[in-house]
């Protein structure tokens, strides 16, 4: 299931990327993609997606890590013709994530006495955060200071209420997102 769930993945990078140009030109900041049952295109998207296949690269196939290769190569050649773009539009998204972020902790006390994968199906955004956080703070990028200071907030309030427990993802991800960095992929708020 592991490799199937990796190139699944692969498959979805490779139409976000191949729209990347015209979504970076566009005004949106949520992308809908030509193709029925995809989800929309996002730099954070891109982000996540790039970070988990690159670390879990050694579970793809021979051919799969050229397809990797070739979509990170598209992607950064679409970044180098659109830095200041990228950088206005990733900000726009981390602005929209952090408020999603904000609106999920208020309605979590609710929705977890009557959904407990509430949580996990939300945790996405906090990750997307994290990779977009992490390519705005590589030259040439800039990361707004208030954005970095708001996550750090955030994430306080959530380590008050914080129960440690195991890795919340199907496992396939488990080796992508270490403890560490990843804390609030393992367990659930009490």
């Amino acid at each position: 299931m592991g490799r199937d769930v990796l190139e699944q993945d692969l498959n979805i990078l490779e139409r976000m990327v191949s729209y990347l140009g015209e979504y970076l030109l566009s005004e949106e900041t949520h992308w809908e993609m030509r193709e029925p049952g995809m989800p929309k295109l996002t730099i954070g998207g891109c982000l996540m997606r790039l970070h988990r296949l690159h670390t879990l690269q050694d579970q793809l196939s021979p051919t799969c890590q050229e397809q990797l290769n070739r979509v990170t190569e598209q992607f950064e050649t679409v970044l180098q013709g659109s830095i200041v773009r990228f950088e206005e539009k990733t900000h726009q998204e981390l602005h929209a994530r952090l408020h999603d972020w904000v609106s999920y902790f208020a309605d979590l006390s609710r929705h977890m006495l009557v959904d407990q994968g509430y949580f996990a199906d939300k945790v996405d955004t906090r990750v997307v955060i994290t990779a977009m956080v992490d390519k705005m703070q590589t030259a040439p990028y800039n990361l707004q200071g208030q954005i970095k200071n708001e996550v750090i907030s955030l994430d306080n309030n959530l380590r008050q209420r914080w129960q440690t427990g195991t890795f919340i993802w199907d496992a396939t991800w488990q080796a992508a997102y270490p403890v560490t960095k990843y804390w609030f992929l393992y367990g659930m708020p009490k």
